[in-house]
């Protein structure tokens, strides 16, 4: 198992847009192949994503096709991916 951890930073006056991007890219996880669960954290300035993949060819397409428009309510700080030692 294999997770991709996304960081980013929230663009000041566009936090109307979060939501549906979210629900948006959230959409797009849940049908991308190997995806199996994840997490979104975060506060008014910053947030954090891990998503859990079954196998690191899947994980790794997720990052290196990772992107997001010059108009989105967020931009990336990093996009990770890392083996899973445990799951709890």
């Amino acid at each position: 198992m294999h997770a991709v951890v996304f960081q980013v930073d929230f663009v000041p006056g566009r936090e109307q847009q979060q939501d549906g991007e979210l629900d948006f890219i959230t959409g797009m996880m849940k049908s991308t192949p190997g995806f199996l669960h994840g997490t979104w954290c975060g506060d008014d300035k910053r947030g954090l994503s891990c998503i859990l993949f079954d196998s690191e060819q899947a994980a790794r397409t997720v990052a290196e096709g990772a992107g997001l428009p010059p108009d989105a309510s967020a931009t990336f700080r990093s996009v990770d991916v890392y083996a899973v030692a445990r799951d709890i």
